[in-house]
């Protein structure tokens, strides 16, 4: 049985403070926003809002039907005739059928007028329905960026107290000034306070989440928008928003509206029409009068001429009033129109710097760690370390902000747009930052390209190639590799693997998955899910990747099972990778695919081994 909003909410506010168990995980942020929608209280006013204009226009059609009259008269009397009192007794019956003929057009424009009317309020639901969206998707994105805020900066405590741990053993042997550990009680006070205020914000996030959503907010991924082409054209996106902006669409209709109530005002000028028709169905009258009507028709027409001020003072009201809402609009329109530039300009720029916030990461990592190892050498002082540290915490805190700001602008741009409902349920993916990232151990991009773990492994039986093969594999016109080994067909795996390394130069993840089994294992405890998301990231972001295979070699373990080691060379940006792989692969329904995929230690005799993870 589902709970009522209400109920909900407070067992959410209930579970808040740890007066109930933890419920559920939370759903992925598009199944979040389709199941809350329509139960936020201002949606419902909306919808009635709506409800309310449209049984306004069944009411303004019913005034150009005629309207149908009966009456039914008993009564008793006591009359006078001749100085003669009568007790009379009367039954009658009349029927009446009106009809207004002519009344300036005030009918028709009061039609159109609620027909705006109903128009507008249909537009400030989607307005509502679009912000509530927006709100949703900005609390969720609010909870993952304190929570990865909160990660990074406990990795950074848990490091500022183990170098404390270093520095009172050197207190204590008196090798440094007990100054150093007061340096580092200061910064340990310093980090254990803000955590204290990202804990209570935290708070406050999750539980807005909760009244939002009624949902736990357990188990939430870092959420993104994949961009859109149309979306890179400023002016279009302009052009577009003022089109279909909910708000401004609902001003304009308004504004319709109350230029239709001009009509009606005008209407109120003209002699209004009317005719009637009396017909007298029953009369009965004990004693019968001297003189009395028993059936009758009655055709009627009347004229109402209006006079005075009164409705020339409506027919102002009327034309003020629509000039106050096309002033409205006209004002909503330069409000919206600032409003897209300053988000886009934001976005624009949070893009632009991604890149470099993950490269300041990368490389306050190195410094952290390198600053750790002077520190232990005399090389450098405690402050040094320390600022190293939380230049660190820093690095890592603008890169969570800069993933949650693109998420909250180009959503707040889709909702000025309208567009935001059906943009997460067709374009919705998650970026989850990389754990690597968050952390304090130096993390190396190059070698995204092999993240699973090195091994050492005995040279596997080699066969000679014909030079087809090797320059399919290699994608290059380098001669044959002599090598020794019974001959075998490999020319299938030899073309996938070709292909493979196409498809991830290529940046197309899609092709680049379908190499591998559909259950694929990538070891070191992941799940296949986990290894997709990273893996889509590493393909699709990297910046013009290269791969190109060398001294390829194959070993055949039955019709089924193959096994290729190869020398793979990536490149990304400013990066340059050189490793020994292994690729297994496994035929299925005639298709070769990739079961198992392992980076071998390089030689130290191999020419390439300098090349590793050297960054140019």
């Amino acid at each position: 049985m589902t709970l009522p909003l209400p109920a909900r909410r407070l067992a959410a506010a209930l579970a808040a403070c740890g007066l109930l168990g933890t419920p559920a995980l939370a759903a992925p942020l598009p199944m979040v926003v389709d199941k809350v929608l329509l139960q936020q209280p201002s949606v419902r006013s909306a919808q009635a809002l709506l409800r309310a204009a449209e049984a306004q226009i069944t009411q303004v059609r019913s005034d150009f039907l005629p309207s149908l009259g009966l009456s039914y008269r008993n009564s008793d009397a006591r009359d006078e005739t001749q100085g003669r009192p009568v007790d009379r007794n009367v039954r009658r019956s009349d029927a009446s059928l009106r009809w207004n003929v002519f009344n300036g057009a005030a009918d028709t424009h009061r039609l159109r007028a609620a027909g705006f009317t109903r128009d507008a309020a249909d537009a400030d639901l989607d307005s509502v329905l679009e912000q509530v969206a927006f709100e949703i998707t900005e609390a969720y994105a609010d909870v993952v960026r304190l929570r990865q805020t909160m990660t990074s900066l406990q990795g950074t405590i848990a490091r500022q107290e183990k170098v404390e741990a270093h520095v009172a053993q050197r207190v204590d042997a008196g090798r440094i000034s007990s100054a150093e550990l007061d340096l580092m009680h200061v910064r340990l006070i310093q980090s254990r306070t803000l955590l204290g205020q990202l804990r209570a914000q935290l708070g406050t996030a999750e539980y807005r989440y909760r009244l939002l959503t009624g949902e736990a907010p357990d188990d939430l991924i870092t959420p993104g928008i994949r961009p859109n082409d149309r979306d890179a054209d400023m002016d279009a996106l302009v052009e577009r928003i003022h089109e279909r902006n909910p708000r401004l669409r609902a001003a304009l209709q308004r504004s319709s509206a109350r230029k239709a109530d001009i009509g009606v005002a005008r209407g109120s000028f003209f002699p209004a029409v009317d005719l009637s028709i009396n017909k007298r169905l029953d009369n009965s009258t004990i004693p019968v009068p001297v003189s009395d009507t028993d059936r009758a028709a009655q055709l009627q027409v009347s004229i109402d001429i209006p006079l005075g001020g009164k409705n020339l003072g409506r027919h102002s009201e009327a034309v003020e009033r629509h000039q106050a809402a096309q002033a409205d609009a006209d004002d909503l329109l330069l409000k919206v129109s600032r409003e897209i530039t300053d988000l886009y300009r934001q976005l624009g720029e949070a893009r632009e710097i991604a890149p470099l916030t993950e490269r300041r990461v990368i490389a306050a990592q190195r410094v952290a760690a390198a600053y750790e190892l002077h520190f232990e050498a005399g090389r450098r002082s405690l402050n040094d370390l320390s600022i190293a540290q939380e230049d660190l915490f820093n690095a890592q805190r603008a890169l969570i902000e800069n993933r949650a700001q693109q998420t909250t602008l180009q959503a707040q741009l889709l909702s000025l747009a309208g567009e935001l409902r059906e943009t997460l349920r067709t374009r919705y993916q998650p970026v989850p930052i990389l754990p690597e990232l968050l952390g304090t151990t130096p993390y190396n991009p190059a070698l995204a390209a092999a993240p699973i773990p090195v091994v050492e492994a005995p040279p596997a039986p080699e066969i000679e190639l014909s030079p087809a093969m090797t320059s399919a594999a290699a994608g290059t016109s380098t001669p044959p590799v002599s090598v020794t080994a019974k001959e075998t067909d490999a020319a299938g795996p030899e073309q996938r693997l070709a292909a493979w390394a196409a498809a991830w130069s290529a940046g197309d993840f899609s092709a680049y998955r379908d190499f591998y089994l559909p259950d694929f294992q990538p070891g070191k405890g992941r799940s296949t899910a986990d290894w997709e998301n990273e893996r889509r990231l590493r393909v699709t972001q990297a910046q013009a990747p290269s791969i190109r295979i060398d001294k390829l070699k194959l070993h055949q373990l039955n019709a089924e099972r193959m096994s290729t080691r190869f020398v793979q060379h990536y490149s990304a940006g400013h990066y340059r990778d050189t490793v020994r792989k292994q690729i297994d692969w496994v035929k299925v329904d005639g298709q070769w695919r990739i079961a198992a995929e392992t980076v071998l230690a390089l030689s130290p005799a191999d020419p390439t081994a300098s090349q590793v993870a050297t960054p140019r």
